[in-house]
C-alpha cells in the first residue's frame, strides 16, 4: 500500500504543501505496518524519523518510577483521569492517543534525538508513513521550502498541545 497525493493531503503535517511538493515527499515516505498491541518503539530504542498515521490508532506513554508516597498522591490527584495509571507492568503516564492524520516522533528530526524517551504502541492494526530522519535531512538540503512548511505545521500542532497542557495543569492545581 503506497500512499497517493490525496492520502497525504489528509495529513495535518502536509496541509500547506501543494501537489508538486507532496509528490516529492511521497517519494521518500516508507509504509510500515503494526498489529494491535505491537510496539512501534520502546524507550531507548533508536529513533527512525517522523511518523504519520495513515490508519489506526497509537498510544504514546512512559514508564514512571514512583515511591509509595508519590503513588498515593498520584492516585488522589488523578481520580478523574487515566493519564497516569497503574498497569500490570507498573506505573505509566499516557501522553497521547493519536489517530489517522496525526504525527509523532518529530523530536527525532527537530532535535536530532537518537533514542526515544517514551514508548509507542499500536492500539489497533495501524499503518504508518515514516519520513526517515536521514531523508528529512536530505530534504532540508534540496527543498528547504518544503521543510519550512513542515516545521510550521509541527510548530502549530505543538503550540496547541502546549495550550492544552496548560489547561490541564491549571485544572489539576485547582482540583477540578
Amino acid at each position: 500500500m503506497k500512499p497517493d497525493i490525496e492520502d497525504l493531503k489528509k495529513q495535518v503535517l502536509f496541509e500547506s504543501l501543494d501537489d508538486n511538493e507532496l509528490q516529492i515527499v511521497m517519494g521518500i515516505l516508507r509504509v510500515v505496518e503494526f498489529s494491535k498491541e505491537g510496539f512501534i518503539f520502546q524507550e531507548n530504542d533508536p529513533t527512525k524519523g517522523l511518523y504519520l498515521i495513515h490508519s489506526g490508532k497509537v498510544e504514546i506513554k512512559r514508564k514512571l518510577q514512583l515511591d509509595t508516597k508519590s503513588k498515593m498522591l498520584v492516585m488522589l490527584r488523578n481520580i478523574k483521569s487515566d493519564e497516569i495509571r497503574h498497569t500490570a507492568h507498573g506505573w505509566e503516564n499516557r501522553f497521547a492517543v493519536l489517530e489517522k492524520g496525526n504525527f509523532f516522533g518529530e523530536l527525532s528530526v527537530i532535535e536530532s534525538r537518537r533514542k526515544h524517551s517514551a514508548e509507542c504502541v499500536a492500539l489497533e492494526d495501524t499503518v504508518l508513513l515514516l519520513l526517515p530522519s536521514e531523508d528529512f535531512l536530505k530534504l532540508e538540503e534540496t527543498n528547504v521550502y518544503i521543510v519550512v512548511k513542515i516545521l510550521k505545521s509541527i510548530a502549530k500542532v505543538t503550540s496547541g498541545n502546549v495550550r492544552q497542557l496548560d489547561r490541564r495543569i491549571l485544572k489539576a492545581l485547582m482540583g477540578t
